[in-house]
């Protein structure tokens, strides 16, 4: 047995049990929310900041002290979180290789809305946070939603929130950091708000669109770094200010790499379609 693999059906059992206890822990969440949403209805602006503050603890705890607990990974690094708490309003703009990047970011991040897919917004779960929690849905093959998207990020960062986003706009397949969309850096520009690169990064996939990641068979160990923040330089238009974060975040991303499961060569290869198959069902 590799010296960063452990006994695999150990493995299998544990994350298993994470799984199960976050869609247990989803459903109870909104069971015991509910009642609130319904006791504060006079009163909107109490409501929506207890709402985001129970959502904020119960990402943190879930996050950070129960999914380490039962050993699905480790974080062994957060840095530069002062820069992130300290400059409110500002877009984030991370990295996405799994699934789990936006509860860790969330766990960290208080008072942060976050853009999501369209499609997502229409999931019943979804659509029911949406309503008392600051998730905007966005369809990018829509003028229309895009213009109303962009209209409630920035009533959100003028309302002193911050804003997460994934402007790859889907999971990487490889380490290779993928082409950003231009909206979180059209909304920086429109709004005079600074972006805050953010790294998400993992040893090896988890919950990623890579084949076995469901279980990965490596301790999986975790930094997230909160870089420098980066404000609109007055000749800067949406591509140019896109191209330079992009380029400070695949610098930083192939640092990290090294040495683990993103560096591997066999990651370049091409995808057969079988495997493709598979992976766009998750």
């Amino acid at each position: 047995m590799k010296q960063d693999e452990r006994f695999y059906p150990l493995t299998v059992l544990l994350i298993s049990a994470s799984y199960l206890s976050y869609f247990l822990s989803k459903a109870a969440f909104i069971l015991c929310a509910m009642p609130l949403v319904i006791l504060l209805t006079p009163f909107p602006q109490t409501k929506a900041r207890l709402l985001q503050a129970m959502t904020h603890r119960y990402l943190a705890f879930f996050t950070r002290t129960w999914l380490p607990a039962l050993r699905a990974y480790r974080i062994v690094e957060i840095l530069g979180l002062e820069r992130a708490l300290a400059s409110y309003p500002v877009i984030c703009v991370a990295n996405h290789r799994g699934f789990a990047d936006g509860i860790l970011l969330l766990g960290l991040l208080p008072r942060t809305g976050v853009l999501i897919k369209g499609r997502d917004a229409r999931q019943w779960t979804y659509a029911l946070l949406a309503r008392h929690f600051d998730l905007v849905g966005v369809d990018r093959n829509s003028l229309s939603s895009v213009s109303a998207s962009l209209d409630r990020c920035r009533a959100l960062l003028a309302a002193g929130k911050n804003l997460l986003v994934f402007p790859e706009g889907t999971r990487a397949r490889s380490g290779r950091l993928q082409h950003f969309n231009r909206f979180a850096f059209q909304l920086a520009l429109a709004s005079r708000v600074p972006v805050l690169p953010v790294i998400v990064h993992s040893t090896c996939p988890f919950m990623a669109k890579v084949p076995g990641s469901i279980f990965p068979r490596g301790r999986n160990q975790y930094r997230i770094r909160f870089l420098n923040l980066e404000s609109p330089r007055p000749d800067d238009e949406a591509d140019s200010f896109c191209d330079r974060i992009h380029r400070r975040m695949a610098q930083e991303l192939k640092t990290l790499d090294v040495g683990t499961y993103w560096e591997i060569p066999s990651q370049e290869r091409i995808v057969d379609s079988r495997e493709q198959t598979t992976e766009s069902a998750c």
